[in-house]
C-alpha cells in the first residue's frame, strides 16, 4: 500500500499569497482566510490518509467501508462514487480491492439484474466498527484544539463557505471536453 500523501509545503500558500497581493484591490484578509482554510483542508485530508494507512486501508477504501456501514441495504458503485466525489471506474478499482480482501461483496439487485448492490461482509463490518471509536477519538482530539464558541463559529462559517464555493463552481463554464461533445450533437 502506498504511503499517505503529505500536505503541500507552506511555501505553496506563501507563494499564492505573494502573487495575489500584487493584484490591485485584492483583499489580503480574504486571501489569507481562504488560503488558511485550503491548508486546513489539505492537512485534514492528509491526517485521514495517515489514520487509514495506520490501519492498512487507503482513505478511499476506508470511506467506502464507512458509507456501507451507514447504508444497511448497501449502495451501488455509482452511489459510492458520487459520495466519494470520484468516477465510477475509479470506484470499481477500490471495490475490487475490498472484494479481494473479503470486506465487501456485490449482489445483483432484484429490480435490475444488471445493476449490483455493494454490501459489507461480516469481516468488513467488524473491521470498520473497530475503527469507529478510534476515529471518534481522533475527531474529538482534533476539535479539542478549539473552544466551544470557536467550534460553533467555524461550523457556521464553513457551511457558508462551502455553499459559496459550490455556487461559484456552478457558474463556471463547462470544461472544454464536455462542450465539444455537446457541440457534436447539435
Amino acid at each position: 500500500m502506498a504511503l499517505p500523501r503529505r500536505p503541500p509545503s507552506l511555501e505553496r500558500y506563501a507563494a499564492a499569497r505573494r502573487l495575489i497581493a500584487r493584484v490591485p484591490g485584492a483583499d489580503p484578509e480574504a486571501v489569507d482566510t481562504c488560503l488558511c482554510l485550503w491548508r486546513f483542508s489539505e492537512e485534514m485530508s492528509a491526517s485521514f490518509e495517515a489514520f487509514y494507512a495506520a490501519h492498512r486501508l487507503s482513505s478511499a477504501r476506508g470511506h467506502v467501508l464507512v458509507q456501507l456501514l451507514a447504508a444497511e441495504r448497501g449502495l451501488t458503485a455509482a452511489q459510492l462514487a458520487e459520495r466519494a466525489g470520484t468516477t465510477p471506474p475509479s470506484m470499481t478499482g477500490v471495490l475490487r480491492s475490498l472484494e479481494r480482501e473479503g470486506l465487501v461483496r456485490r449482489r445483483a439487485m432484484s429490480v435490475d439484474r444488471r445493476s449490483q448492490c455493494v454490501l459489507l461482509t461480516a469481516a468488513g463490518r467488524r473491521r470498520i466498527e473497530a475503527l469507529l471509536p478510534l476515529m471518534a477519538d481522533r475527531l474529538a482530539e482534533l476539535a479539542g484544539a478549539l473552544r466551544p464558541s470557536e467550534r460553533k463559529a467555524m461550523l457556521a462559517g464553513s457551511r457558508r463557505l462551502w455553499e459559496r464555493a459550490r455556487a461559484l463552481t456552478a457558474r463556471l463554464p463547462a470544461p472544454a471536453r464536455t462542450r465539444r461533445r455537446a457541440d457534436r450533437r447539435t
